[in-house]
């Protein structure tokens, strides 16, 4: 820069050529303006030389300048080329390991649709078979109830009477069937006892559950109970019911609050069939009839 300068310095000479500027009619070649005909020399080469010089400050500063930019252009760039190249690297290994997991997925859920495959045919079986196994087993649970009311069919169950010692033997429930129900011969009473469970709270007693001999005298005690109730033995009220089974038993309770409603009735009579069907008669003549279901359903 200091040379450059150099070719500018000015040895206070003063130039004393006369004007040969050309006249205002002749063409104008240099770029610089010419300077009015009234500025003196020295005025004139001073202006020169600035102008040159801030031109040529120009040019060598615009030229530093993009110099400059041109290399901090290139380390950002270099940095940026290499931080890319870093995260594309990462993107590439990154996407393998995806590429990878979806690999094991996809062989996965292959797998797991072809277990889904066979358990879905084998739940179908498996339905199929529940179904047949539903229907053979609501055949033998009526089996069983039917088969257990039968065995049943020569039970009855005494209420009221008072826990002892000794009343619910044998004899001493033959000799009250006799007494209460005015029989003319003893009836034959194969086993007794009091319905399984502990002691009542409430202090009543549990019923006895007596199994007769012969089937005629079941029917017969309990006719009789029916057509003399309401019964009493040593000023206690006693009743006397067929002995059921769990489900029949549930399904006749079903009627209790109907039952109670209808005591008030005098034209109206009513009675349960078995298993569990309530008819109500009115003037002789069948009303209305409501059935319970039987298997506790």
């Amino acid at each position: 820069m200091a040379e450059k300068l150099r070719k500018y310095q000015y040895d206070g000479s003063v130039d004393t050529r006369p004007n040969t500027a050309p006249p205002p009619s002749s063409t104008v070649t240099r770029s610089r303006v010419t300077p009015p005909a009234s500025t003196s020399p020295e005025k004139m080469d001073a202006v020169a030389l600035k102008s040159d010089i801030l031109r040529t400050l120009k040019a060598d500063i615009s030229a530093v300048i993009k110099s400059e930019l041109k290399n901090a252009l290139a380390e950002d760039s270099n940095a940026l080329k290499t931080e890319i190249q870093a995260v594309k690297l990462e993107i590439i290994n990154n996407t393998a390991a995806i590429h990878s997991e979806m690999d094991k997925m996809k062989a996965t859920i292959k797998d797991v649709e072809g277990g889904l495959s066979t358990w879905s045919d084998e739940v179908t079986t498996l339905q199929s078979v529940v179904a047949d196994l539903k229907t053979e087993v609501a055949g033998l649970k009526g089996k069983c109830e039917d088969m257990e009311g039968r065995m049943r069919r020569c039970n009855i169950r005494i209420l009221g009477v008072a826990e002892t010692d000794g009343s619910s033997s044998t004899v001493s429930v033959s000799r009250l069937l006799r007494e209460i129900l005015q029989l003319d011969k003893d009836v034959l009473v194969d086993r007794s006892h009091r319905s399984l469970g502990p002691r009542r709270p409430d202090g009543k007693p549990r019923a006895i559950v007596a199994k007769l001999h012969y089937y005629q005298d079941c029917v017969d005690v309990l006719s009789r109970a029916r057509s003399q109730a309401p019964l009493r033995f040593n000023g206690v009220s006693i009743a006397i019911f067929p002995d059921y089974t769990a489900s029949v038993a549930k399904a006749r309770a079903a009627f209790t609050e109907v039952r109670k409603l209808l005591h008030k009735r005098e034209d109206v009579r009513f009675g349960i069939l078995f298993p569990a069907r309530l008819r109500i008669t009115h003037d002789a003549a069948v009303m209305w009839g409501w059935s319970s279901s039987v298997m506790g359903k």
